[in-house]
């Protein structure tokens, strides 16, 4: 597989991860950070959302980039 391609892959399951540690570890992120107590985890969740929207943005640019030389090279032929 390409490598770009899985670097997409790694961008939008890192992008879940963090989203499901909003929704799911906040607890378990305030034991292993006891400074973070009483602060909000928002940029935790934003944060997961930027990366998963970049890795699909990511991943559709170098797909269509793909399908256009693979459409290209069989149109040649």
């Amino acid at each position: 597989m390409n490598k770009k391609i899985m670097v997409t892959y790694v961008l939008r399951v890192l992008g879940v991860i963090l989203v499901l540690i909003y929704f799911f570890g906040g607890s378990v992120v305030f034991n292993l950070f006891p400074g973070l107590e009483g602060k909000s985890l928002n940029p935790v969740f934003y944060v997961g959302v930027l990366f998963y929207f970049a890795g699909a943005a990511l991943y559709y640019l170098f797909n269509r980039q793909e399908r256009e030389s693979k459409s290209h090279g069989e149109n040649r032929k």
